[in-house]
């Protein structure tokens, strides 16, 4: 059993024996039908102060922990009632918590589900250190044409990409679990590769090479790559993009990538600028006067 697993289970624990009637005759704590503790990730849909219930779906938990209690499956929804909290301790709507209920152990969860616990998804998991914070600088999204609200509410649209995503100033939070964090560099990790295997493949790149660090680029090429906007922009946005992203998931906060362009025939450096301080700006004619200068 894992430090998290034992930590939710003891928790649950201590739950069910202060609880009225878990520890009744009637009923048994733990074991194949006793009652347990449920702890289910969920998107808020809507609040009824009134009635002091919310609409909620419940969402794929993000973590390697699989609990025998915990059978839900993602994306069924219906009813929570949150009516021994009051209405100033209600969830807001498009809130993504963690709730905890008592029920028996089920392969389907019948709702209304009556809530004696919840907290924001994010608190749950930073309580057991497996929250993790990436920054995206306002240059990398200035670089990517994007703000930090336009992407927050991208991520809050797929909440199972990460735990929470927020703008702070320019710059955009992503707060994710070690498993979202490494799905996440796998997925950004992909791009960067289909994006090369692509550059690699145009009749007009003979070369593209990409520092471990992912601090420079190197693309030996012909001029008429020029004439190719797909292919310019797989070379100026896509690959310096992706670089920058995954400097960023390496804890960056000021990343740098250095592009340098080569002439193919002459083996004659075209351009080197460091981005995002430069601009990658190549006309048929700066490459012409690039190579007859050499």
């Amino acid at each position: 059993m894992t430090r998290r697993e034992a930590l939710i289970s003891l928790m649950c624990a201590i739950c069910l024996a202060v609880l009225p009637g878990c520890s009744d005759g009637a009923h048994t704590t733990g074991g194949e039908n006793g009652p347990v503790s449920h702890n289910e990730r969920a998107i808020v849909l809507s609040v009824d102060e009134e009635s002091q219930t919310a609409e909620v779906r419940i969402l794929e938990r993000p973590d390697k922990v699989v609990l025998p209690q915990n059978k839900t499956d993602a994306d069924v929804q219906g009813t929570a009632s949150f009516s021994e909290w009051g209405t100033d301790a209600l969830p807001q709507a498009g809130d993504d918590v963690i709730l905890t209920w008592i029920d028996a152990p089920s392969m389907e969860l019948s709702f209304p589900v009556k809530v004696y616990d919840w907290e924001p998804t994010v608190d749950f998991y930073k309580s057991l250190h497996d929250a993790h914070e990436v920054r995206l600088p306002a240059s990398m999204l200035r670089f990517f044409s994007q703000t930090a609200e336009e992407l927050a509410a991208d991520f809050q649209e797929t909440p199972e990409l990460a735990l929470e995503a927020r703008a702070d100033g320019d710059d955009l939070v992503l707060t994710f679990t070690e498993l979202q964090l490494a799905d996440y560099r796998t997925d950004v990790e992909q791009s960067l590769g289909d994006a090369l295997a692509s550059l690699r493949d145009a009749e007009d790149v003979s070369a593209v090479e990409v520092a471990d660090d992912h601090a420079s680029v190197s693309i030996t090429a012909s001029p008429a790559l020029l004439d190719k906007p797909m292919i310019v922009g797989q070379a100026f946005m896509t690959v310096p993009g992706t670089c920058a992203a995954l400097q960023a998931l390496d804890g960056a906060t000021d990343w740098r990538v250095e592009v340098t362009v080569i002439d193919a025939e002459k083996n004659v450096e075209v351009a080197r600028v460091t981005l995002p301080d430069e601009s990658v700006t190549i006309t048929s004619e700066s490459w012409a006067d690039a190579v007859a200068g050499a």
